[in-house]
């Protein structure tokens, strides 16, 4: 099923959570499908930590990885065994702790740096070592956003590291394909709207096929999950051992419809895609993701930078971080605020 995927009979795959540390874990299911059908695959993870795993806001830096081996300013090999120190706090990504129950290294990849330099890096990566086919994982499918959707508050991440794949597609002629797993379960986009973002990519010939967790990848999974800490991607389990309905995420500050879809994994060409995921656009050059903040922020739609930004300062005036509530309602005046001056600015 991979081959078809992809489009030949590959041979080295490097599969990618794209959307920030949780997404390594959805992204088992596509690194043990390749592994199943005999491919060589190499699991890697965007290096930036939700606020209550990492209170530091932004990325992780390589030069912040302990036990790991930087293979350039954004790239690691990574292991079990990796964490980083940032501010004097210890933090493990969550690719560390998926790896120390799959038993393998994988790649970490910092997005700390410009758009095209980490495109270049990971160019040269994919080049070396004679990958094949790169799969860029989102869970939930915020990747998807055109910006002005009321739930969306993360899209920074997934569209950054989107930009950065396009680049390295256009450097290496490797294809990269684009998977949603798990429509809605991140609780900001809804199910049907990501599902509906899908369908208009597929009628534009974007569409590959689609892949369901069987019982082994979950017991994979369940294995992974009594270690990682992610929310978004645990629903993708919970949904795949059957429960039906809704769930709680966040502190039950939102809510999410699960049923038996909400397993699935849906890959797209992203050549094919590209000019529909105009977040992603409007990133492309951008010089760090601070600047690509600055760029979303002008067109009234927020990021987890922002968030985090004001997470932070919270957690050092009051020393704790906020509660879901609180979160929650950060969120909402971030975004009230953001939309408030680009309509300013627009006039």
């Amino acid at each position: 099923m991979i081959d078809e995927i992809v489009g030949f009979n590959a041979r080295n795959i490097l599969v990618v959570g794209i959307g920030g540390g949780g997404d390594v874990v959805g992204s088992t299911i596509t690194y043990s499908l390749a592994v199943n059908e005999g491919k060589e695959a190499v699991l890697g993870a965007v290096l930036w930590e939700r606020y209550v795993n990492d209170i530091v806001p932004g990325p992780i830096r390589i030069q912040e990885l302990r036990n790991a081996e930087a293979v350039g300013d954004y790239l690691a090999i990574v292991n079990g065994d990796t964490y980083a120190i940032r501010e004097g706090r210890r933090v493990i990504p969550q690719i560390a702790n998926v790896l120390s129950v799959i038993k393998d290294d994988g790649l970490g990849i910092s997005i700390a740096g410009p758009v095209s330099d980490v495109a270049r890096e990971l160019s040269d990566y994919v080049s070396k070592y004679g990958i094949d086919a790169v799969i860029g994982i989102d869970v939930g499918g915020d990747v998807l956003a055109l910006g002005n959707e009321d739930g969306l508050y993360s899209p920074l991440t997934d569209s950054y590291s989107v930009a950065i794949l396009s680049r390295v597609q256009d450097l290496t002629n490797v294809p990269v394909i684009l998977g949603v797993a798990g429509p809605g379960v991140d609780g900001e986009l809804d199910r049907d709207y990501v599902l509906m973002r899908i369908s208009q990519l597929a009628s534009k010939g974007a569409f590959l096929g689609a892949y369901g967790p069987t019982r082994d990848d979950l017991a994979i999974l369940e294995d992974i999950l009594s270690k990682a800490i992610t929310e978004a991607s645990g629903l993708v389990f919970k949904a795949a051992r059957g429960y039906h309905g809704n769930v709680g995420i966040r502190g039950s500050t939102r809510y999410v419809r699960l049923d038996i879809s909400s397993s699935i994994t849906y890959y797209l060409d992203l050549r094919r895609a590209m000019n529909d995921l105009p977040l992603a656009n409007l990133v492309i050059d951008a010089r760090d993701p601070w600047d690509a903040m600055r760029i979303l922020n002008s067109r009234g739609v927020m990021t987890e930078l922002n968030f985090e930004e004001e997470v932070y300062r919270y957690y050092r005036a009051k020393s704790r971080v906020p509660s879901p509530e609180e979160a929650y309602l950060m969120i909402r005046e971030i975004k009230s605020r953001l939309k408030a001056q680009a309509q300013l600015m627009s006039r």
